[in-house]
This record gives C-alpha cells, sequence and structure tokens, in this order.
C-alpha cells in the first residue's frame, strides 16, 4: 500500500514544477511584444513549450480528485468541498488584481472593468457570460480558463460518480473528451465548419482526457491492478491528441516528457524525492494563488523593474518579478485563504 504522506508531498511538488513552467511560458514567450528583451529567448524549447505546464495539472487534479470523491459521502458535499477550496483564493486573488492594476497599468490586458471579476468568481468562462447577458466580459486574467475547465470536471465527473459509479464517471468524462478531439480533427481538416457553440464545447472538453489519465494513474498506483495500467496506458496516448491542430511534433515529445516526470515522481521513489524537496513543495504549496495573480502582474513588474533598474540582465527580469508575486501568492495562501476559509465554513 503507498504511503499517503508521501503521495500527497510529491505531488505538491510536481505542481511546483507545474506552476514554474507556466511561469517559463508567460516570463520569457508568449509576451514577447511586452518584454523589454522582445524576442530573445524565443527559441527556447523550455520556455516555448511551458504552457504544457497546465496539463500536469490536470493530471494531478484528475488523481487527487477520484482520491477525495471517494472519501465523500455525497454530491453536494463533495461540490462544497471543491467550492470552498477554489472561491476564497480566487475572490481574495481577483480583488488583488482588480485593486492593483491602476498601479500595474502595464498588464498587457490593460485596467479591467468591474464586471472583469464576475467570471472567476463563478469559475465561468467569459465566452458563456457573454452569451448568457448580451454584454462583454473583458478578461481579466487569461490564465483563469483551465480553472474554468477543472470546475466542469468536477462538476460532471462528481455528479456522474454518485448517480452511478466510479468506471461510469470515467467513462463519461473520457466520452467527453473523444468528442471534442474528433470534432476538432474535423475542423482542422475543414471537414466541419466551427461555431461558437462548438467552440466552447471544444475548448472545455479538449482537455478531459488529462483528468481521466490521471485518475487511472491514482487507481493503478493505489491498487496496481494491471487492467487499469492498460487503460491508463491507453488514455494517455489519446490524451495527447489534444494537441492534434497544433501540427508541432516537438510539442509531443514535451508532452511524453511530462507524462514520464509525472509517472516517474509516483512510481520511481530515487526520482520523486526530487520532487519532495522543500522548495519544490514550496512553490506547490503556493501554486494556486500564485498561477491566479501572475500573468499581468508579472509582465507589468518586468516593465517596472527594467524602467527603473535597466542594468538588470534581461534573463533575471522574469525570475525576480516572479519572486516578488510568489511572496504575495504567500502571503494569500498562508494567511489570507486560510482565515478565509474558516469563515465560510462558520457561515455554511
Amino acid at each position: 500500500m503507498p504511503d499517503k504522506k508521501k503521495r500527497i508531498e510529491v505531488l505538491d511538488g510536481l505542481r511546483g514544477l507545474a506552476i514554474l513552467l507556466v511561469f517559463l511560458f508567460h516570463g520569457y514567450y508568449i509576451w514577447d511584444a511586452y518584454y523589454p528583451f522582445g524576442k530573445l529567448y524565443a527559441g527556447n524549447l523550455l520556455f516555448k513549450y511551458g504552457s504544457l505546464g497546465v496539463q500536469l495539472f490536470f493530471l494531478i487534479s484528475g488523481f487527487v480528485i477520484l482520491m477525495s470523491v471517494e472519501k465523500t459521502p455525497g454530491f453536494r458535499i463533495f461540490i462544497k468541498n471543491r467550492w470552498l477550496r477554489l472561491f476564497p483564493g480566487m475572490l481574495i486573488c481577483s480583488l488583488i488584481i482588480y485593486f492593483t492594476a491602476g498601479f500595474f497599468y502595464e498588464r498587457p490586458f490593460g485596467i479591467p472593468e468591474l464586471k472583469s471579476l464576475l467570471p472567476g468568481i463563478t469559475f465561468i468562462n467569459n465566452s458563456i457570460l457573454e452569451r448568457i447577458f448580451s454584454t462583454a466580459f473583458p478578461v481579466l486574467e487569461l490564465s483563469f480558463w483551465s480553472l474554468y475547465v477543472e470546475v466542469k470536471f468536477y462538476v460532471i465527473f462528481g455528479a456522474l460518480y454518485f448517480i452511478f459509479n466510479r468506471n461510469t464517471a470515467l467513462a463519461g468524462i473520457f466520452i467527453l473528451y473523444v468528442s471534442a478531439a474528433l470534432l476538432q480533427i474535423l475542423i482542422v481538416h475543414q471537414l466541419l465548419a466551427e461555431n461558437a457553440a462548438m467552440k466552447i464545447y471544444i475548448g472545455s472538453f479538449i482537455h478531459f482526457g488529462w483528468f481521466v489519465a490521471g485518475a487511472l494513474t491514482y487507481i493503478y498506483y493505489r491498487d496496481h491492478d494491471k487492467r487499469y495500467l492498460y487503460l491508463l496506458i491507453i488514455s494517455l496516448v489519446c490524451s495527447v491528441f489534444y494537441a492534434y491542430k497544433f501540427h508541432d511534433p516537438v510539442l509531443y515529445i514535451y508532452l511524453i516528457s511530462v507524462i514520464l516526470v509525472f509517472l516517474g515522481a509516483l512510481f520511481w521513489a530515487p526520482f520523486g524525492v526530487l520532487f519532495e524537496s522543500r522548495f519544490f513543495r514550496l512553490v506547490g504549496f503556493i501554486s494556486y494563488p500564485l498561477y491566479l495573480l501572475h500573468e499581468n502582474m508579472l509582465i507589468a513588474s518586468m516593465i517596472k523593474l527594467h524602467r527603473h533598474i535597466p542594468q538588470i540582465p534581461y534573463l533575471l527580469l522574469p525570475a525576480l518579478s516572479f519572486i516578488f508575486i510568489g511572496i504575495l501568492a504567500y502571503t494569500v495562501a498562508r494567511f489570507l485563504e486560510p482565515a478565509f476559509q474558516r469563515l465560510l465554513k462558520k457561515i455554511i
């Protein structure tokens, strides 16, 4: 039987790796129009494909959510627990972003409107709210998109699990993924015209394969049942096809590397020790508020730093800005979020 404490420490460390990969993508690659150094690091593959840290987050989520749902007596309690886990951090970070945007006016997304808070605190993506209310909801933080996907997974998987059973829930989530992947392939080959509703559907469910793979990893990790190992391999192979539309062989290599790191950390103890280190676990501990806060604030901080201290080497600009945001995220994770969670638990 696996050691529960050890497993959680490894997963915390993997969360730390995931947010670091996302940071490299945002800090050195995707916002080159705003960086003081422009496209200087555009050729670095570690930076270019760092966004796949999100897929690592999804794998971890699938693992953890199945572990969590098996310990929960009902759907209502499961959703309440998930909401209590996500909402306090989201509200606190959204308010921090909103009220500091005037100072970080160099943000790529500019100064947000008050209504920009609504998608985050409701965990409903902007495009759906725009269709419901027939008005624009400017994006507060682009990185929030993955939380909208996560919440859809929680609701659908949880409902299927408690109405039917574990295997039905996993099959249902996987069918949603396969249907989204097939639609994407048809659109890529111009065999089907994409409309707004289809774009929302694909955008939501094209990532669901990773949750299934994470959940199957948990089952095999716990039970060592080879039937689930075979299902895990099939789900991982299928999940990689989420990247089909990009036509990028290197992207597949990077994805496979992310998968191997995830599996290696869990099943090969000498490798897992790396992610049990204090550094990775600390970054993993603050990964949720850090993920929510970092993108626009990171770019604005880099611009400010370069303006006032131009002697700072380009390579260090994102890292120094990230450390500053990390301290803010630690304050949220260590003090503000737990206090708000306790308050909400008393109210509920």
